[in-house]
């Protein structure tokens, strides 16, 4: 318990940077991308618990859908585990500049691919939106029974499940926690991520997208300068590791 206190301690200091740059890129990645793909699941969930009549807390908290959102940064985190225990059999070797370097890069890269998309004319990624298409049916299709569930143990089995749609903001939350090399790491920069996502779906579900709905174009241009940014500070990092 020491040695695992410890390590947080050091997490924070010598990680610091990343685990916030992970964290906005989720809150502010979410206002412009969560809301659109994630935001129909939860408020088919909120519909399905809201009844007339209800206090506004039992509203608030029925919006909430914390065990869903848990189940979300589950598989966020066991994503990165993954990741970062692969990468970390190379750390300590010749190669290790060059992953860090590459993963901090690509992550940056599509951090900024998904706040400007004219940029994806710059930096082609792969067509995998067969693939994508085909896994995010299958995984909507095994979902499905689970959406109106009232438990918190099918909610958060649910989170789980749709915390495996592919998703190019995830994708680039890995590509970071993925350069670290670090398990402990890479969880707690999936769980900064993670959160950071929350909030915008939590409006979605309190069904009080006035923001949204009434500045759409000026909450698109301060979400995606500030995802923007972030994707620049991942590259710099990622430049400075080779200098």
């Amino acid at each position: 318990m020491e040695y695992f206190l410890q390590h947080c301690q050091v997490i924070i200091e010598n990680k610091g940077g990343i685990l916030l740059s992970l964290f906005l890129g989720g809150l502010f990645g979410s206002l412009s991308h969560c809301t659109g793909m994630c935001g129909p699941f939860v408020m088919a969930q909120v519909s399905g618990t809201s009844k007339a009549g209800e206090g506004m807390f039992r509203r608030l908290r029925g919006a909430a859908l914390l065990p869903y959102h848990a189940g979300r940064i589950t598989t966020y985190s066991l994503l990165g585990l993954l990741a970062a225990t692969l990468s970390g059999s190379l750390m300590g070797t010749p190669f290790e500049r060059g992953v860090i370097f590459t993963f901090l890069m690509l992550s940056g890269v599509l951090f900024l691919a998904n706040a400007i998309p004219a940029l994806k004319a710059i930096f082609p990624m792969p067509d995998m939106g067969g693939i994508a298409g085909k896994m995010g049916a299958a995984i909507g299709k095994i979902a499905a029974p689970f959406m109106q569930s009232h438990s918190p143990v099918r909610r958060y089995a649910l989170g789980m499940m749709l915390g495996l749609l592919p998703c190019g903001l995830v994708l680039a939350a890995l590509m970071a926690v993925t350069a670290t090399g670090d398990p402990l790491v890479a969880v707690a920069g999936m769980m900064f991520f993670g959160l950071g996502t929350v909030p915008a779906l939590f409006v979605v579900g309190t069904g009080t997208r006035l923001a949204l709905a009434r500045w759409p174009n000026e909450v698109q241009l301060i979400a995606s300068g500030m995802m923007a940014v972030n994707g620049v500070s991942l590259m710099v990092v990622a430049g400075s590791v080779v200098m």
